[in-house]
């Protein structure tokens, strides 16, 4: 991982990861976390890889253990309706900008997981869960979030099974809104209703 080149000589060096999720869901937020950590924070760190190569219980069992810790994360939100109105890529700039600005004080290294964005000293990395533990634990905050609140809403809207596809487009959940239509959280700048 790329911290370990950087604090086999600094230690103490911040290191700020960020990415976000949800941006190809047909329902739902797109969510951001950045997570500063330093070589002292290791111990933590242990289970830390690339959130879609971990199961369920494991994200939300790492998620637990990092919420016990000092490690401090921000967590950013752009929901359906400001997607809709900004669109998919501004949306994906603002809560990887406003995630990291929230954990940034200067002097951080600063990852991000594909995007480039306008924040000074910060680099771009591509498939960056492999590479830093930083994005790959912010992918896990983030993923973790942003399900707890897609189950959440299935409770109303159970026909199109939330809680399982997380707002994605399954068959199921295109046949829902074949049938039923959309809801209130359902991105309608992306032409969900069949023609």
């Amino acid at each position: 991982m790329i911290e370990d080149n950087i604090w086999l000589n600094y230690p103490a060096q911040y290191v700020i990861g960020a990415d976000e999720v949800g941006r190809g869901s047909f329902a739902g937020p797109i969510v951001a976390c950045a997570v500063k950590i330093n070589s002292y924070d290791k111990e933590h760190l242990v289970d830390v890889k690339d959130s879609k190569k971990l199961t369920e219980k494991k994200r939300n069992s790492i998620f637990e253990i990092i919420n016990n810790t000092e490690i401090s994360y921000s967590i950013s939100v752009c929901d359906n309706k400001q997607i809709d109105m900004y669109g998919i890529q501004k949306s994906n700039q603002a809560v990887l900008i406003n995630s990291i600005n929230k954990v940034k004080t200067g002097g951080e290294k600063i990852y991000i997981d594909h995007f480039k964005v306008d924040i000074p000293e910060s680099e771009s990395l591509t498939r960056g869960e492999d590479k830093s533990i930083s994005i790959a634990l912010a992918s896990i905050i983030a993923k973790v979030s942003r399900d707890n609140y897609m189950i959440e809403i299935s409770e109303k809207f159970p026909e199109y099974d939330f809680a399982s596809n997380k707002g994605y487009g399954t068959l199921k959940h295109r046949e829902a809104i074949k049938k039923y239509g959309l809801t209130k959280f359902h991105r309608r700048s992306f032409n969900l209703m069949p023609k």
